[in-house]
């Protein structure tokens, strides 16, 4: 019985985080699978072009979101950031930031 408390705790705990996670990489992941023509996972070249015209075409639609300044415009930078990525804070088109680096070990003689 505890066991099953304890269980049903951690996912009323876990279940929104997920959620969360889910939503804020939606409207990106629908963002690049309709722009990234190409799929090279960013978007780039007349992809921008594309987006540019649809986000002046309807400026607070879904795109609006993504005008992070809010200057009525998507910037270079403000495009480049539309990667879904894993919702860890830091983290860029799903890589992993900071860790360890690896060093070779001398050869032995």
């Amino acid at each position: 019985m505890k066991k099953t408390i304890l269980l049903l705790a951690a996912l009323a705990l876990v279940a929104p985080a997920v959620s969360f996670a889910a939503k804020a990489d939606g409207s990106k992941a629908k963002a690049i699978a309709k722009y990234d023509t190409n799929k090279n996972g960013k978007i780039d070249g007349d992809e921008i072009v594309a987006l540019r015209k649809d986000f002046d075409a309807d400026p607070k639609g879904d795109l609006a979101r993504f005008d992070t300044n809010k200057d009525g415009k998507l910037s270079d930078e403000e495009i480049a950031a539309i990667v879904p990525g894993s919702g860890k804070k830091g983290d860029k088109a799903g890589k992993k930031s900071g860790g360890k680096k690896k060093t070779e070990k001398p050869a032995e003689n």
